[in-house]
């Protein structure tokens, strides 16, 4: 059993969706915006590599073959995205609010995080 958790298929792979699937049970359960799935899954995997002693290095090594899935997935988000390009057109305002409004958000978690460390 031991040697199961130090190959980097496990490490990589199976924990990162044991863990999403975690979060997506929780967010379906309890309907709430901060139980987001990648959000829980990225805490889940922390404290799971914390507590079982793997290194970070043993599960990239697996969780890349994951990354290599990912890359196109994301390229062809931009189609459905083309397709309802004048409705994002008509709401430039909504959406440029939403794209600023994650910046400053995203900058003062960091500046808030630079100062705390």
């Amino acid at each position: 059993m031991d040697k199961l958790f130090e190959t980097s298929l496990f490490a990589g792979v199976t924990i990162s969706l044991v863990a999403y699937i975690i979060g997506m049970a929780l967010k379906k359960k309890f309907k709430l915006a901060i139980l987001n799935p990648l959000l829980i899954s990225i805490v889940i995997t922390i404290a799971f590599l914390a507590l079982t002693g793997i290194s970070y290095e043993k599960y990239d090594e697996g969780a890349k073959y994951l990354n290599y899935l990912l890359t196109p997935a994301t390229v062809c988000l931009a189609i459905p995205l083309y397709e309802q390009l004048e409705l994002l057109k008509h709401n430039w305002r909504a959406v440029l609010l939403g794209i600023l409004s994650g910046v400053l958000s995203s900058l003062g978690v960091i500046l808030g995080m630079a100062l705390m460390f």
